[in-house]
Parts: structure tokens; C-alpha cells; sequence
């Protein structure tokens, strides 16, 4: 096992467990070690840190996955999976239907799986996993037997590691039809077709913020996707939900899943650009209780910040004003430059803009199937606030 050296200057943010290291931090040029390689972690005249693997072609040059020397083959994901499988039981007992490994947080860097029923989806996002895939595999249907694992490598962090796009089956037989369980709700969705790994797993714990604010209330659902927000609002209690999306195959989705959940009587659904649809709902005068804004990640690097900040004030203040007086807008970002102070300061001159009045009165965030080590915070990419509009 070769060894990457940091610079003893550098050292100190992966002393305290940040499990990057940098290309600029380490003493070696990255062109001595080969594109997956596994190395043994050093500080210049310090302590070993421990293992992990390289790509020479990526600004994070190294990834650690163990304090001790470590090889990634079959028998160490066997093991680092069944204590990610674990963690869900203590944490999400009974479910099945939840993201079962979430990189760093896992001490998986590079790998996310996700788990509907018996069927799963897995994304490599780093060299060091893609070429590890097989072992991965193996590791997985050995501790679950899966019905079929779904390839979803088609994310555009892969090509800062010089990764192409893939989708298919890695193992069994799937259409690509499965079913997300979450809050007493049964959710089809497309793990081939569909957004990222076919649902959005993440918002878990801003969906029941949600459910204790639609009783008796009106809600209108803004990039609805496959009606999760709006049938976490109609089970609790809505009289009323109205879902956006431009998707016809998301819509299709949704209104399936609202008849599969006995709830197509409260959920219709309308196709257009959100933008469009909120300033003919606003030209009509119509306002809702409850408004959820949960749009695409605007901020894909952090030279878009500025461009993107704009599009989530824009967005943002036509949403407030289709909330009703004392009503709530539930409000998410999911874009990992932006933080919370960020999405606040945008939030603040939403309500500038559309003239109205605006208190937090709840926040939300990751769930716990989604990990995040203190050490490290760029995985908690995640904001949501509750505000009510004055």
C-alpha cells in the first residue's frame, strides 16, 4: 500500500475526521498513485489517519473509509453495509422503504443505496466505488436478496471523476416499477425513468412537519413530482390539494398514487411551469393555506450561487403571495452551496418583494436515514423552512 502524505500545514481539518483529503494538501504529486488505488493516509511527521482510495483526476484526490489499513472488497462492504442496515432498524423501525447507505455517513464515501422493499438502487458516484461495483453488488445481494438492483449512475457529480452515465439492472429482474412505503402511504414510482433514484427520500422528516399543518386546510404543492407532499397533506387531513409539475409522467404517477391511497377525491393535479401556474393563481386572486416549494437544485457550482440565489427569490415570493393570511409556506432548497443563512437571506427578500410578512416557525432538514459525520458537513445539503405569512 502506497502512502499520501499531508502536508503537516494541512492537516488539521482531517485530523478532526473530515474524510477528504485535497489535491493541493498532500505532499506526493497526484500522478503517482493510480485512479482507484488504495493508500495509507499520513501527516508529514505525524500520525497514520488511515486508509483510502484515490483518483488523481478529481480535486479530492483521496477518500477515507477506515482508520485502520483497510482492503474494499467483498467482505469489508458486507460488513460496513450491515451496520448501515442496522442503523436503520434503530432508527426507522419497520421500514422498508428508506435510504440505506449514505456515503460519508456511512463510512462509504462515494456510495448511496436505496431500499424499496425488495428491490434496490445504487449510485457510485466516485471512481473509487464504480470500480467496486461488482464487490458491492455481491455484498448486498448476499445480505438482503433483493428481487433486483437498480443501476442509477446517471448523476452529474459522476463527471468530476471522469465518470460516464449508466442506467440498467445490475442484478435480478425489474421494469423499473416499485413502490416507496412512507407515513402510511404506498407511492409508486419509476426507479429506471424517474427523478434521481425514483424518489426523494430526503424529505421524509419535512413531510410530517407538513401532515401537522394541512388538517382542515387547503394546500397547494409546487414541483410535486409523484404527489408525495400534496398525499402526506390529504392523509392527514386537507380538504383540498392541488399538485404542479411540467412531468406528464410524474402526474400520471401521482394521480395513481392517489387513487392507490384512497385519496383521489381530495388531490387533483395540474401540468405547467410552476412560474406560470402561481401568477395565474395570483391574477386570480386565489390563495391557499398551506403552499410547499420544494423546486430543483438551483445552485449547481458555487460560481451559479449569485444566478441561483435570484431564481430561489423569484420563486420564492410568487409562492408567498399565493399563501393566505396566517397560512404557511413550506420552503426547501436542496442545493449543497446553498446554507441555511443563504436560503434565509433569500427568503427574506422573497417577503420583501411580495410585500409581505414573514416568521420561521419551524426548520427541517435531513432524516435520519441520511447520516451526516460532524466532522463533515457537506453532505447536509438540505434546508427547510416552515414560515407563516403575515
Amino acid at each position: 500500500m502506497k502512502r499520501l502524505t499531508i502536508q503537516r500545514g494541512r492537516a488539521e481539518r482531517v485530523l478532526r475526521g473530515h474524510p477528504w483529503v485535497f489535491s493541493n494538501e498532500v505532499e506526493e504529486p497526484p500522478t503517482r498513485f493510480e485512479p482507484g488505488e488504495i493508500v495509507e493516509v499520513h501527516v508529514a511527521g505525524g500520525p497514520t489517519i488511515g486508509s483510502a482510495y484515490v483518483n488523481p483526476r478529481s480535486l479530492i484526490l483521496a477518500r477515507l473509509f477506515d482508520a485502520r489499513p483497510a482492503a474494499l472488497d467483498v467482505p469489508f462492504f458486507r460488513g460496513r453495509i450491515a451496520e448501515a442496515i442496522a442503523c436503520r432498524e434503530r432508527l426507522l423501525p419497520g421500514v422498508t422503504s428508506c435510504r440505506l447507505v449514505y456515503g460519508e455517513g456511512d463510512g462509504l464515501p462515494g456510495l448511496v443505496i436505496d431500499r424499496y422493499g425488495d428491490q434496490l438502487v445504487v449510485q457510485t458516484h466516485t471512481l473509487g466505488m464504480e470500480i467496486r461495483l461488482a464487490a458491492i453488488t455481491e455484498a448486498v445481494v448476499g445480505l438482503l436478496a433483493p428481487r433486483a438492483i437498480v443501476e442509477r449512475n446517471d448523476v452529474p457529480v459522476r463527471a468530476l471523476e471522469g465518470l460516464e452515465p449508466r442506467v440498467g439492472v445490475l442484478a435480478g429482474e425489474t421494469d423499473g416499477r416499485a413502490v416507496a412505503e412512507e407515513g402510511g402511504l404506498a407511492l409508486a414510482v419509476d426507479l429506471l425513468r424517474g427523478q434521481k433514484t425514483g424518489y426523494f427520500f430526503d424529505q421524509r422528516a419535512n413531510r410530517a412537519l407538513l401532515a401537522g399543518l394541512s388538517p382542515g386546510r387547503r394546500v397547494l404543492d409546487l414541483f410535486c413530482y409523484v404527489g408525495a407532499w400534496s398525499l402526506a397533506a390529504a392523509r392527514a387531513g386537507a380538504i383540498e390539494t392541488l399538485g404542479v409539475d411540467t412531468s406528464a409522467d410524474a402526474l400520471a404517477l401521482a394521480g395513481e398514487n392517489a387513487t392507490r391511497n384512497g385519496l383521489g377525491a381530495v388531490a387533483r393535479w395540474e401540468r405547467g411551469e410552476v412560474e406560470s401556474v402561481l401568477d395565474r393563481l395570483a391574477a386570480a386572486g386565489e390563495r391557499f393555506d398551506v403552499v410547499v416549494l420544494d423546486p430543483p437544485a438551483y445552485v449547481k457550482s458555487r460560481k451559479k450561487l449569485f444566478a441561483g440565489l435570484r431564481k430561489y427569490v423569484d420563486v420564492n415570493a410568487r409562492a408567498m403571495r399565493a399563501v393566505a393570511p396566517g397560512g404557511f409556506l413550506v420552503t426547501s432548497s436542496c442545493s449543497y452551496h446553498v446554507g441555511a443563512e443563504e436560503h434565509l437571506g433569500a427568503l427574506a427578500e422573497a417577503a420583501r418583494r411580495a410585500g409581505r410578512g414573514a416568521v420561521v416557525v419551524a426548520r427541517g432538514g435531513l432524516p435520519p436515514d441520511h447520516p451526516v459525520p460532524v466532522a463533515a458537513r457537506e453532505p447536509d445539503y438540505l434546508t427547510c423552512f416552515v414560515l407563516e405569512m403575515r
